[in-house]
């Protein structure tokens, strides 16, 4: 038999991001994309203005501060006479239409089942962040795995590890990560057993320090046999499978207690459309330019 500890950390919450919890609806690149799609209908906006001689002029910030009101949800009192002129209008709109649903659904998510789990995997990721206190049982084994390894990066923990970030006992130790940004070594199957269905807390990918349990006998020892019998009366009795439905658990899946941010990728050919929209408005207004001249 074989088990491995792992790291116990709280699951955040909606509480944990006051102050990003209506931007973590979309990742870095989707924000910027929104971004750049506006910016490029505004100059679309300006040049159309600009350069159609059916459409009245408006200064660039004008424009600009047109499809920001168009992201918000607002009108404007410019009128739109050409067919570029409104194709960029359109295209402002639309991307708010879209900008809207994606983010008003994830939000309504999160703060429905919650936040998604923090980006980390294992002990390297909790040590290089610095609002995470890490520790363990004070004289357990892992006191001798830390000191006594050769692995760098153990021996950095290791020597950063302060008196007060140990627990006295597992259960404290639970407690306060419960309570507080701390993250506790623990027994892989201690926790399964006890904490498998609190949602509340979870365990990183990574395991550590695997432990293999067995009974060992000299070789040719007498005692062999009277061990053969014994665990053959164990399990023809039924206590071995009476044992193992006393220890037996079920862990709560909390998968569905937790919404991921919308990635770039999943809004990435609707926004491309919407930025080669913008483009093909220059090109009716070029177009517009050479049917004007002709018919003059």
């Amino acid at each position: 038999m074989f088990f491995s500890y792992g790291i116990a950390m709280r699951r955040p919450s909606n509480e944990d991001y006051i102050w990003t919890v209506y931007t973590k609806q979309f990742e870095r690149g989707v924000w910027g994309m929104i971004v750049t799609v506006a910016l490029v209908s505004g100059a679309a906006l300006y040049v159309v203005s600009r350069w159609s001689k059916n459409e009245r002029e408006v200064h660039l910030s004008e424009s600009f501060f047109t499809v920001v009101g168009f992201l918000f949800g607002q009108g404007t009192t410019l009128g739109f006479q050409t067919v570029a002129g409104r194709t960029v209008m359109l295209t402002a709109l639309l991307l708010q239409a879209i900008s809207l649903a994606y983010y008003t659904s994830n939000m309504v998510s999160a703060l429905t089942v919650g936040p998604s789990l923090p980006a980390l995997n294992d002990l390297r990721d909790v040590h290089n962040d610095p609002a995470i206190t890490f520790g363990f049982v004070k004289g357990t084994a892992n006191t001798a795995d830390f000191r006594d390894s050769s692995n760098p990066l153990l021996q950095e923990v290791w020597r950063n590890i302060e008196e007060e970030d140990l627990s006295p006992t597992t259960t404290a130790g639970m407690e306060r990560v419960r309570e507080d940004e701390y993250a506790l070594m623990v027994w892989e199957l201690f926790f399964d057993i006890n904490y498998g269905h609190d949602c509340r807390l979870f365990m990183l990918p990574a395991r550590y320090f695997l432990t293999y349990t067995s009974f060992a006998f000299p070789k040719d020892s007498p005692l062999v046999p009277l061990m053969n019998k014994l665990i053959l009366d164990i399990v023809s009795s039924g206590l071995l499978r009476k044992w193992w439905m006393e220890m037996s658990y079920s862990a709560t899946d909390c998968s569905a207690l937790e919404a991921a941010p919308i990635e770039l990728k999943t809004v990435l050919t609707p926004f491309l459309l919407l930025g080669l929209i913008a483009l093909f408005s220059l090109g009716i207004l070029a177009a517009e330019r050479s049917l004007c001249r002709v018919t003059i």
